[in-house]
């Protein structure tokens, strides 16, 4: 059962639940309907202080980056965009108070000068304060060790919660950070429903672990807390969900269909074998104020570092419309977005890893 837990990457909540009726739509695109393509130039920059960075949050004029697990200390650090000056770090690393182990997502919170981070291996979620230079965290708490397993926590509040469950078929979870349940909506089933199954696999024999592991992928909220979005790392589709409607709208695309796995069992559940030849499809994305990012990789883990074939961004309005596609001559491993100025910042994963500046 640990080596499920950690597998799954996720925190345990058990909740008493109120089930809504969930608005659902879908709508499908290929390669072809994808506007033309606008292609960037990036500026690369050259801190020092990064060394293996994952993923970015640009807010209120700063980057703030995240490290990989690999980088003991100073696992964040924070930018002033504006005249590119390295600020300072955050993040100890430890298991003790305002430490930190393994930092997977970095979310801005309603006051400008602080942030939380998600710690997956300690299911801490810890709140940094930019006003201050110590590299602790200023508070934390942690994930209530109850029934329901949860990925890829996504802030609907500074108090409130939206995840996905993987150990039963309802798809969204949505609760305080005390625990309470305010809603819980949508259907992995519907994932599945009506397509063709790798191996000749019938719904009716897949579980539901199976089916939201093969769905998995980025979750995260938009500034205004309005909208979220969900990604397939594995699958190409895009779940747009209203949080005050509790409403999802997906779009699948460029590639259709259910890509191929095989069941096994791990700790006895379900869990696809998706191959070594598996690409990755979405693997971040930006909910911003009219309209979302998605960064869109399709190479398989060998190809990930690639110059010859490096990301792209697509851009969709809330509604589902295709509205931009951009092509990187950098590959991208997460990015962010100031819309004001219309730059896209992504952390690269080359020989050398770095900032990446895109005008668009």
């Amino acid at each position: 059962m640990k080596l499920y837990y950690y597998f799954l990457l996720g925190l345990i909540f058990f909740v008493g639940c109120e089930n809504k009726e969930t608005k659902r739509d879908t709508i499908s695109f290929t390669e072809e309907d994808l506007p033309d393509v606008i292609t960037l130039k990036g500026y690369k920059y050259a801190f020092p202080q990064l060394l293996n960075p994952k993923g970015i949050l640009v807010s209120d004029g700063k980057a703030i980056i995240f490290e990989r697990k690999n980088v003991h200390d100073d696992k964040l650090h924070i930018i002033d965009l504006a005249t590119m000056t390295y600020l300072q770090t955050k993040g100890k690393d430890g298991m003790g108070p305002g430490e930190v182990a393994t930092i997977t997502q970095v979310e801005a919170l309603s006051d400008p000068n602080r942030f939380r981070a998600y710690d997956l291996e300690l299911r801490l979620f810890s709140t940094f304060n930019l006003a201050d230079t110590t590299r602790l965290a200023e508070s934390q708490f942690k994930a209530p060790e109850t029934a329901f397993y949860i990925t890829n926590p996504a802030l609907t509040s500074d108090t409130s919660l939206l995840a996905n469950t993987v150990d039963g078929w309802t798809k969204y979870l949505q609760l305080t950070i005390s625990g309470d349940t305010l809603a819980m909506f949508g259907d992995w089933r519907d994932m599945i429903k009506g397509k063709k199954l790798p191996n000749g696999y019938k719904e009716e024999e897949l579980d539901a672990n199976l089916v939201s592991n093969v769905f998995q992928g980025p979750l995260k909220s938009s500034k205004n807390k309005r909208f979220a979005i969900k990604a397939g790392v594995k699958v190409d589709y895009i779940d747009i969900i209203d949080i005050e409607a509790l409403s999802i709208k997906t779009i699948y695309g460029p590639l259709p269909g259910v890509p191929e796995f095989t069941i096994s069992y791990w700790g006895g559940y379900q869990m696809p074998d998706m191959g070594s030849s598996s690409t990755s499809r979405y693997i971040d994305v930006f909910p911003g104020k009219q309209s979302f990012f998605t960064l869109f990789l399709g190479k398989n883990s060998r190809e990930i570092s690639d110059m010859n074939n490096p990301n792209r961004i697509f851009e969709f309005d809330y509604e589902g419309n295709l509205l931009s596609h951009f092509q990187l001559d950098y590959p991208l491993l997460g990015f962010s977005v100031d819309e004001e100025n219309k730059v896209i910042y992504g952390v690269t994963v080359d020989r050398e890893p770095n900032l990446v500046r895109f005008e668009y």
